[in-house]
């Protein structure tokens, strides 16, 4: 339950920043992962990074993110 799971893969690691920011300012902790790594596939070429939080945040987590892109 207190293990970090992946919340989401950005393709930038200026996104996955912003979205850090984001959940930490609601205290939901965040840890940045594969910052700077090239991620190849679904997201094309590209230089991104992981987001992960606790397993017991990921719903919350989910919903901020959710929210925050609907807008």
């Amino acid at each position: 339950m207190n293990d970090p799971i992946l919340l989401k893969r950005f393709s930038s690691i200026m996104e996955a920043e912003l979205a850090k920011n984001l959940l930490e300012s609601q205290n939901i902790n965040c840890i940045i992962k594969n910052a700077g790594l090239k991620f190849v596939g679904d997201l094309g070429d590209g230089y991104g990074a992981d987001l992960f939080v606790l397993e017991k945040n990921i719903e919350k987590a989910k919903k901020i993110l959710e929210q925050k892109e609907s807008k």
